[in-house]
């Protein structure tokens, strides 16, 4: 995730005191709340003296179905890795060099070579370059490789992706200096092309990728930071390959720091939302019927916003807003509301208050299927993290989520796999929605159902890695684990 600063020079972690303080903001009106979300008090892990994390990632490394903890290190040109342990908890860190004079402002966890095992990607601000650490049989992480993004380029986040389509993952980078987003395609015999750039508008700090206009073709959406009254801008993947010049969407406030793309609104349009650093606000912009976003809608979220992400937090079924104030040193949770839009934010301490917490990511942590948060601490060099303590039923475990009904392969599964749906279901048609690791929708289908229940689902573009299926069918909803390569 991009956060786009001023650099902060990391001190000494200070004793943890006051920990989990909510400082809630007023809710909106008692009719229209939401169900409730709660976090316990943060858990504080290092991420190395003087590290200055700037962003985090959350993904199984070693296959040991332990989530771990990657984090970007700016202040030591490194990247973190705090692997999850058995009884719950993080071990103590373990530093990776990025890259001589880097900075890593920004990091991915992928499987970029296909050899089943996880690789780490980062954005390399100074070193104007991606770095790519390659995951090691007997543990670890090799040796950086690292692929210039352009001259000066200074990127600020990167995303991996299969932007061709071809079968191989790709790099996509928030290009802070050129104004523009590079793309470097993956190779049939390893490592990546040299950067392709589009322009974005002035700025870009933040990127994501997906097809936002739903014609089977990846689009890339920046959060452009330095345009002055604040913009994203939308680049349409062409037929013929590359994208189309950027058309750009106000973003409601000044300096959009971070962007994210999901369906908040549940009508099955992909909404682009953005973390607006100046005005405090996050903007959101709905999909349209016709194609493009309509108007901004903004809500207020704490003050020096550096990161978003869209999931659902409370296990209602709608997507909500968690944001990084950092000034503030808390985390921001928006509520999906019934009726459209979004409760008054939540706020809750990451750390000791201003540890100024830049980067986010949310993530089932502990197994119990809710959805945690973790904040790279910037300010006191640790990760945060808050447990979810919500008293809801997750999903694998509310009535109706037969997960042991429900037969999906090949699994793990390339380019796409099959459904096979317990018989009498009663239903003349499945509604199937693919999840990645953040629960935001990335794939998404009607199923009209055979005779035999069985119906495909293709995963042709998506990064690999671990996902949820979800199907409605009838009254009945099925959820199943699925690994893409």
């Amino acid at each position: 995730m991009p956060h786009f600063s001023p650099f902060i020079v990391a001190r000494p972690a200070r004793p943890l005191a006051t920990l989990g303080l909510l400082l809630a903001t007023a809710g909106a009106a008692h009719a229209q709340m939401p169900a409730p979300a709660s976090f316990a008090m943060p858990s504080v892990y290092s991420t190395g003296a003087y590290s200055s994390p700037s962003d985090v990632a959350v993904a199984d490394l070693n296959n040991d179905g332990q989530p771990d903890i990657v984090t970007a290190n700016g202040g030591t040109n490194a990247v973190g890795v705090l692997l999850g342990q058995a009884g719950g908890g993080f071990a103590a860190v373990t530093s990776y060099s990025a890259g001589t004079n880097s900075q890593p402002a920004s990091v991915a966890v992928s499987d970029v070579n296909g050899d089943g095992r996880p690789d780490i990607v980062t954005a390399n601000l100074i070193g104007s370059s991606a770095g790519v650490l390659l995951g090691q049989v007997g543990g670890g992480f090799a040796a950086v490789s690292t692929y210039p993004t352009g001259a000066n380029s200074n990127p600020r986040s990167v995303v991996v992706a299969d932007i061709n389509q071809d079968g191989r993952v790709d790099l996509v980078t928030a290009n802070y200096y050129s104004n523009s987003a590079g793309v470097l395609l993956g190779q049939a015999g390893g490592g990546f092309a040299a950067v392709s750039t589009y322009s974005t508008g002035i700025g870009p700090a933040g990127v994501a990728v997906a097809d936002v206009n739903s014609d089977g073709r990846l689009d890339i959406v920046t959060s452009n930071y330095n345009n002055g009254t604040g913009a994203v801008g939308v680049l349409l993947g062409l037929a013929s390959g590359g994208f189309a010049a950027v058309n750009s969407y106000s973003a409601g406030g000044n300096f959009p720091n971070d962007v994210a793309v999901a369906d908040v609104n549940g009508d099955s349009r992909l909404d682009i939302v953005t973390a607006n650093n100046g005005t405090g606000t996050v903007g959101v912009l709905l999909g349209q019927v016709s194609g493009g976003f309509a108007t901004v809608s903004t809500y207020p979220s704490g003050s020096d916003l550096r990161s978003v992400a869209v999931a659902d937090m409370n296990g209602d079924g709608r997507r909500d807003i968690v944001t990084t104030n950092s000034s503030a040193g808390t985390v921001g949770v928006l509520l999906g509301l019934a009726s459209g839009g979004f409760a008054a934010v939540s706020n809750y301490l990451t750390a000791t208050i201003r540890d100024y917490p830049i980067g986010i990511a949310v993530a089932d942590v502990n197994g119990d299927g809710r959805l945690d948060i973790v904040a790279a601490n910037s300010g006191n060099g640790t990760a945060g993290v808050l447990l979810n303590t919500g008293t809801f039923t997750p999903l694998a475990a509310a009535p109706g989520a037969e997960v042991a009904e429900a037969s999906l392969f090949p699994n793990p599964a390339h380019g796409g796999f099959k459904v096979q749906l317990p018989a009498a279901r009663g239903a003349a048609s499945a509604r199937a929605e693919l999840l990645n690791a953040l629960g935001q929708v990335v794939c998404q289908q009607d199923a009209g159902l055979l005779a035999d229940e069985t119906f495909s689902f293709a995963t042709t573009g998506l990064a690999p890695g671990l996902y949820t299926l979800r199907v409605q069918a009838g009254s009945h909803t099925l959820t199943k684990r699925v690994v893409l390569e």
